[in-house]
């Protein structure tokens, strides 16, 4: 109501709030306003616009943000930063956006007060070097907690408070239910049904050999037409992570075809993927190597995308296959992941041979070493890439 106000009387926002909150106007340069979920809310969301368009003199359009955007008025000083938890389209003049994921490991230590575990993984990823083995079995040890923790905050945050993991699940179900029910919210009847179709099948498409997205799952006769489009709202506001088949040229780098008919989704974060695996007996028949391949595919995916990559997989007319393909500034690197310490593939070969790359990455509970430009990745290390 405050805000309709403010517009009609054509009020400053900025004062409104300093007058509500009962905040001198000389501690306006010390101020950062934070703005949760605005765009539920009407009014607020036409008020900070009517804001916008006045203190700049640039015409302004619906302010809006991909999951936390800063905005860049410069009039009053007064940084603001808009919180939304769908992606919206966002004008540059006013707002710089960027996505907030899970929590990465890195962030689990600090938040955990172990800063100096996430040192001495950046120091030793630089180097090269083994980490002490005592503190490589107490860095796997944690990361197991990790992936069973996963990186939501109020996961984290009771994990941390309780000194166990006994909540966590029941949080995670709590997330999980209350993100797909907003998501439907915003649809038609119908695709609300797809959208939870395509959720329920999510955990039993990761847990199958071959991890690519099968629609028969979901229903006899379904196709990518029927659900085209509630996958890619589920991707661009990173409820889920899509990694499509890609091929490698040389001269071309990474290519994918535009409908990229191939591909795998990952949950957004990997602690709810644990619990879903868990919470379902049908799904713990499953061998526990695929069980736990699956949750650090997730993991890596996860932490991926965090870290700005957009990963794809690669497999050969010989069914050689790469995990994950990612493009740095030393090139295509191919990824592998496994479940133990032997970390010996034929796909890397396979790809050397075919293509000219200058290292791979394999992923493992191994202790750091680089040889035979194989650079070996501890699990826990991910956030370094």
């Amino acid at each position: 109501q405050k805000a309709a106000y403010s517009i009609e009387n054509e009020l400053n926002i900025i004062e409104l709030l300093y007058q509500y909150y009962e905040i001198p106007l000389e501690l306006s340069g010390n101020l950062l306003i934070i703005l949760d979920e605005i765009t539920f809310c009407k009014e607020a969301m036409e008020a900070l616009n009517h804001y916008l368009m006045n203190v700049t003199s640039v015409p302004g359009t619906p302010v809006t943000g991909t999951k936390v955007s800063e905005t860049k008025v410069t009039g009053n000083n007064v940084p603001i930063l808009v919180l939304s938890s769908e992606f919206i389209e966002v004008d540059d003049k006013f707002f710089d956006s960027f996505t907030l994921y899970p929590m990465e490991f890195d962030e689990f230590l600090v938040a955990s007060g172990d800063e100096w575990y996430a040192e001495v993984i950046k120091g030793h990823y630089q180097t090269n070097r083994k980490i002490p083995e005592i503190v490589h079995k107490e860095l796997l040890t944690i990361f197991e907690d990790y992936l069973l923790v996963g990186g939501m905050p109020a996961a984290v945050s009771d994990y941390i408070t309780m000194e166990n993991t006994n909540n966590v699940a029941e949080i995670h179900q709590r997330i999980y239910l209350s993100l797909l029910a907003s998501a439907k919210e915003k649809h038609s009847e119908s695709d609300a049904l797809k959208l939870s179709q395509v959720c329920s099948v999510m955990v039993e498409q990761l847990l199958k050999e071959n991890k690519k997205f099968q629609y028969r799952l979901i229903r006899k006769g379904a196709t990518y037409a029927h659900y085209k489009d509630v996958i890619q709202y589920l991707v661009t506001n990173s409820l889920v992570y899509k990694c499509s088949k890609g091929t490698y040229d040389k001269t071309e780098g990474i290519t994918i075809s535009p409908e990229a008919l191939q591909f795998k989704l990952y949950v957004a974060d990997v602690g709810i993927l644990n619990t879903l695996i868990r919470k379902n007996s049908l799904y713990l028949d499953n061998q526990n190597e695929m069980i736990e391949k699956t949750i650090l595919d997730n993991y890596i995916m996860q932490s991926l995308i965090a870290r700005g990559y957009l990963p794809n997989f690669w497999e050969s007319n010989s069914q050689a296959k790469i995990d994950f393909l990612i493009q740095n500034s030393d090139g295509v690197i191919p990824l592998e992941i496994k479940t133990n310490e032997n970390t010996r593939s034929k796909s890397v070969s396979i790809f050397r041979t075919a293509h000219d790359i200058p290292y791979s990455i394999k992923i493992s509970n191994r202790n750091y070493e680089y040889s035979n430009q194989v650079k070996h990745l501890p699990y826990y290390a991910m956030f370094c890439l």
